[in-house]
């Protein structure tokens, strides 16, 4: 999916919530977005800033540049390959999570709100701020050079945005 504002990708996954009889995890009165039970929630939601990362990295050492390999044309669909048109999922290799595109094809909305300074969160399971002005994407994109695919890029936008190469994924949490 591309082209969403992070305030439809939170809508998306409390209506899948409700279609699977979960719990939604988001509380949406207008632009007002909550999360009473946070990681919590069983239902669909976004991932956090956090969650992202540690999907996108291997599951054991050592890490990669991009999301499964440490050259971004194994995994990435970026400025370089893509013909500037997103690519089906899985048309690339799987990170070793077995998870695919966490590296380019589109952005990523996650739930966390922007914080420049990333590294002073809690090193364990961070969330952001409770507000700001911008959420955070994660992954890069087609129209973006290989560099914005690794797995450490961040940038942001305002939750209103849709371009044409931002989507999101969607997380569970285990129950």
């Amino acid at each position: 999916m591309e082209q969403v504002s992070w305030f439809d990708a939170v809508t998306y996954c409390n209506a899948l919530s409700v279609k699977e009889n979960l719990p939604p995890c988001y509380q949406i009165n207008g632009t007002t977005v909550g999360w009473a039970d946070g990681v919590k929630c069983t239902g669909y939601r976004l991932p956090t800033e956090a969650e992202w990362e540690y999907a996108a990295n291997p599951a054991s050492p050592p890490r990669t540049v991009y999301a499964g390999a440490d050259s971004p044309d194994a995994v990435a669909w970026h400025s370089g390959n893509s013909g500037n048109t997103t690519h089906e999922v899985k048309t690339k290799t799987a990170n070793g999570r077995g998870l695919y595109d966490l590296s380019g094809n589109v952005w990523e909305w996650v739930w966390d709100w922007y914080q420049g300074n990333y590294e002073a969160l809690p090193s364990s399971d961070p969330i952001g701020p409770s507000t700001g002005t911008n959420r955070v994407m994660r992954g890069g994109a087609i129209y973006y050079n290989a560099a914005y695919a690794r797995v450490a890029e961040r940038d942001y936008y305002a939750p209103t945005n849709r371009i044409y190469s931002l989507g999101f994924r969607i997380v569970r949490s285990n129950p």
